[in-house]
């Protein structure tokens, strides 16, 4: 359906609607935006809307980037016209308001370059050259926290119970504590149209974990995915809680993590990874995997908080590897029938941009598909890891290996990776000149 039939359908049930917010997603996984009446809906279907040139990659606080200023000081705007199907109500707003997601174009009508979703389409042209057609399912792991506490506090029941602190990992009683506002949450995001099929308490204390059902359709599984980041953290602050998506929020506990589940269909819609040859596909495309991971790390952690979660003791994989049904593992064959063989890439944070991380973990596939890369022996579902050959376990590091990167570069784009390099270059270093509390309290007073 066309936008302006879309947007005239949409305001014929919903009447009510007064502001639309319009939203587009940027290197971070962050939507920015801005509020419109919705009056100016028809508007945007035909005209589209600007928004400064940098807006798809400003750093994580929104800010440009030092050494982008050279060429993008300028900071031209660049229309953005809107995305067919992410018309919204949104179910938690205090007054009668919609959503509607934006992609970001150059002068001429082609997608921009650092736009995610470009850099995503790119790899699945790919893709659809050779008549295959991804199916992915992404699953997110987040903590409560009581509002305004720093360090975080985990969250209390609300219920009155006392906290059930440590591990509680699959305990249907401390769910039940929280079960008003998970219910709230699934609701809010069925009303926006994003097929959640499980929440569940997860390993940390006040820590929960939300899956997304699995589709072909993978642009649009990496919008839900930040659609369910921005309702899970309006119904938390709703009841007074701070929701958070954080790589690491807490030194002593599991991190956050995104794990994409993902095969791969031909033209006549069957998984090619099902069967005998199907095996040798699968391990092909683990292959491609593992080769491209450590280059594509600087997209699994895509900040400075994201490496503190590389810690092998909180089951955060450090090491390309795989095998079947170990989680410690980067890469985990899961049980399953031959339906629905996949892998499980378990190596990004929570805190990641969905479209790029989604966009390499396709690129690797794919890339060991085409070459039929040998993924080396597999370890087995109680075997321990060893750690050689581990990812880069430092920001800077992840962004030197990135720069090197071949492969990486011929899928998504060496004016992508160029320019994302300027950005994370500009936000480590200001960050690594930021003097912390740890300074004071280790260096202040002894030295």
């Amino acid at each position: 359906m066309p936008v302006s039939e879309e947007i005239k359908s949409f305001m014929k049930d919903n009447p009510d609607i007064e502001v639309v917010e319009v939203l587009i997603a940027d290197i971070n996984g962050i939507f920015r935006g801005k509020q419109m009446p919705a009056s100016g809906l028809k508007k945007l279907a035909k005209n589209g809307v600007p928004f400064p040139i940098t807006t798809t990659f400003l750093t994580t606080n929104g800010s440009n980037a030092e050494y982008t200023l050279d060429e993008y000081g300028s900071d031209p705007d660049r229309i953005c016209m809107p995305v067919p199907g992410t018309l919204k109500r949104v179910p938690w707003a205090t007054r009668p308001t919609a959503q509607i997601q934006v992609t970001m174009l150059n002068s001429d009508g082609t997608p921009f370059f650092m736009d995610p979703r470009a850099v995503l389409q790119r790899v699945l042209a790919r893709y659809a050259e050779k008549g295959l057609r991804p199916v992915i399912a992404l699953e997110y792991e987040f903590f409560l926290f009581d509002r305004g506490t720093i360090p975080p506090v985990p969250v209390s029941p609300p219920n009155g119970m006392a906290a059930a602190s440590g591990a509680n990992c699959y305990n249907m009683d401390v769910y039940y504590d929280f079960e008003g506002l998970m219910q709230e949450i699934e609701n809010d995001c069925r009303a926006q149209g994003l097929d959640v099929i499980g929440l569940v308490c997860e390993y940390g204390n006040g820590q929960f974990e939300v899956n997304l059902q699995h589709t072909s359709n993978v642009e649009k599984a990496c919008d839900d995915a930040l659609l369910l980041k921005r309702a899970v953290k309006a119904v938390a602050l709703k009841h007074g809680l701070l929701a958070s998506f954080m790589a690491k929020p807490i030194f002593d506990e599991v991190g956050n993590g995104l794990h994409a589940h993902v095969s791969v269909l031909d033209e006549e819609g069957n998984n090619i990874f099902a069967g005998e040859d199907g095996e040798e596909l699968l391990k092909h495309a683990v292959g491609g995997l593992l080769r491209t991971m450590p280059q594509a790390t600087a997209f699994f952690a895509p900040n400075a908080n994201s490496y503190r979660r590389f810690d092998p003791d909180w089951f955060a994989p450090v090491v390309p590897n795989w095998g079947e049904n170990n989680r410690r593992l980067s890469v985990r064959l899961p049980l399953s029938d031959e339906v629905n063989r996949r892998f499980e890439h378990r190596v990004c944070g929570a805190d990641v941009c969905p479209h790029l991380v989604v966009a390499a973990i396709l690129a690797g596939a794919f890339h060991g598909l085409r070459d039929e890369t040998d993924p080396g022996e597999p370890l087995g579902e109680f075997d321990l890891v060893d750690f050689d050959g581990v990812l880069p376990p430092r920001w800077r590091i992840a962004l030197d290996v990135l720069e090197k990167s071949k492969i990486m570069r011929r899928y998504l784009g060496d004016d992508f990776v160029d320019l994302y390099l300027q950005v994370r270059r500009s936000e480590e270093e200001e960050f690594h000149r930021q003097i912390s509390t740890a300074d004071y309290e280790q260096y202040l007073r002894i030295i």
